[in-house]
């Protein structure tokens, strides 16, 4: 039953997706239903379609609002005036905390970044690209400027993706924080060391 309409289209959208965030993070989407998030936002069903055509609209819209934040930070880590070594011990540093926060925010909180749902998938498939696209170009740039070692940028992009896969999710969400720290800490050592440029040899 509706208590008191929203005033205006916008604002019921809102609440929509306050209301089902609040439910994925508890219940995760695959027990959640277009019944329990209208009766979470205190609207009709019908409002709900008014404003999503199904809940996997509803779904992917709010997973990728997670994945921008993730990605705002790696961007945000990408254009510090860092050698460019240290912006990309950056990007990935900013990547496992984004992952992180959203894992202590719910038991089922880290579904909306990974799970069956078609529509997170989705979501996380644009991710990767960006993902993929924000390395490919600082590796590059650091190639240009003579600090990295990379004849092929998107090759190098995809091999330290797959470097660093185990400090995405799901496997992310397997480890302490603190387990994670030490040992994404140690594959920078390993992995970044060999993409710095050396100079000449002697």
């Amino acid at each position: 039953m509706e208590h008191g309409p929203p005033g205006s289209a916008s604002e019921r959208r809102q609440r929509i997706l306050e209301a089902t965030e609040r439910l994925l993070r508890r219940y995760g989407p695959a027990k959640t239903t277009v019944a329990d998030i209208a009766r979470e936002a205190e609207i009709a069903v019908g409002a709900v379609y008014l404003e999503f055509s199904s809940k996997d609209d509803i779904v992917e819209e709010l997973s990728q609002g997670q994945h921008r934040a993730v990605m705002a930070s790696m961007r945000a880590a990408a254009a510090q005036d860092l050698p460019f070594c240290d912006r990309l011990r950056a990007v990935f540093d900013a990547r496992a905390r984004g992952f992180l926060e959203l894992a202590g925010s719910g038991e089922h909180a880290c579904d909306l970044v990974h799970c069956q749902s078609r529509a997170v998938k989705a979501a996380h498939a644009r991710f990767l690209d960006e993902e993929r696209a924000l390395l490919r170009d600082l590796i590059e740039r650091g190639a240009r400027a003579g600090e990295l070692d990379a004849a092929d940028p998107e090759l190098a992009a995809r091999a330290l993706l797959r470097a660093y896969a185990s400090f995405s999710p799901p496997w992310l969400f397997q480890s302490s924080r603190e387990e994670v720290e030490v040992v994404l800490s140690a594959v920078h050592r390993i992995v970044l060391h060999g993409l710095a440029a050396r100079g000449p040899s002697r």
